[in-house]
């Protein structure tokens, strides 16, 4: 059996295996914040994170949705298609919050946290956009290698803008992710979709399995109230096997924010590790998501 690794990140490994179009996802016991500034090795984190993603992806399975998900392996370790991974991240949010209120001030407001009568999205690039003093004309480079080349004690120097903004149109132009988008592009960059292409993936997946994960939260009662979607990150790859566009990567607790009951101060997902809450608390969170996606219809 070819075991060899195709891919190691912050917090998971690729490996083939001896089909050509299937690829092991194993995750490791780590979690990560702040562009891996902040990093801690937790426990099981690698097994809950692995049990949420077969939840959901059984899930939006259920629900007609395609996904590269084939089965769970074992407790840390998932079957999936091989894919040709875009280097976007496709944000859908039911609420303006985080970053979302550094791009649209607008809704900043020391009130309640606005809810979108329909989700909204936005996309992402995931190669940062290197800009002066570092170059004369702004380029685009892997994160993995810019962290190496700019992330000095945790902080990116100046010029350095991570997962950029993309605002669509008849140019992807890309944005600081950290600012109001006006003003002039920090450059363009390649269409990655066709027009059509992009339309069907919003309309056909990354709605539809926010739309599918959000009801399933809904349905979560807890001891504060139901579980509220307030927004989700997701990744899409063409598969090897037929070259189809798919939900791929993972789906897990670092993937969404959840408040029980509405209440931000209630929060079950990632937001809690990065604002430095103790450890323990934290693996508690996840394996009490865990229990809680074995909730979603469809995982029999």
């Amino acid at each position: 059996m070819n075991n060899s690794k195709v891919i190691e990140g912050k917090t998971k490994i690729i490996e083939s295996t001896d089909q050509p179009h299937v690829v092991r996802v194993i995750a490791k016991d780590f979690l990560t914040g702040g562009d891996a500034a902040k990093k801690e090795n937790i426990k099981d984190i690698g097994m809950h994170k692995t049990k949420q993603t077969t939840n959901v992806f059984k899930m939006l399975a259920y629900e007609g949705i395609s996904t590269s998900f084939i089965k769970m392996e074992s407790p840390n370790i998932l079957l999936c298609h091989r894919c040709n991974m875009y280097p976007l991240e496709f944000v859908v949010r039911r609420y303006a919050w985080g970053s979302y209120l550094k791009r649209n001030n607008q809704f900043n407001t020391d009130d309640k946290p606005h809810v979108f009568k329909n989700p909204i999205y936005e996309i992402f690039h995931k190669h940062a956009v290197i800009t002066s003093p570092h170059v004369d004309e702004p380029i685009q480079m892997e994160e993995t290698v810019a962290r190496e080349k700019y992330l000095k004690n945790g902080i990116w120097e100046e010029g350095i803008f991570t997962d950029p903004y993309i605002k669509i149109g008849k140019n992807w132009e890309l944005y600081s992710a950290k600012n109001p988008i006006d003003g002039p592009p920090l450059m363009k960059t390649e269409k990655l979709l066709s027009d059509q292409e992009f339309n069907s993936v919003i309309n056909n997946i990354v709605l539809p399995s926010f739309l599918a994960i959000e009801k399933n939260w809904n349905e979560v009662d807890t001891v504060d109230g139901p579980i509220h979607l307030v927004d989700i990150k997701f990744e899409l790859g063409i598969k090897s096997i037929d070259n189809s566009i798919v939900l791929s990567d993972v789906v897990d607790n670092d993937s969404w924010r959840i408040w029980p009951g509405g209440k931000p101060e209630k929060q079950l997902d990632k937001q809690s590790f990065r604002e430095g809450e103790d450890l323990i608390s934290v693996a508690n969170k996840y394996e009490l998501v865990t229990k809680l996606t074995s909730q979603f219809k469809g995982l029999n």
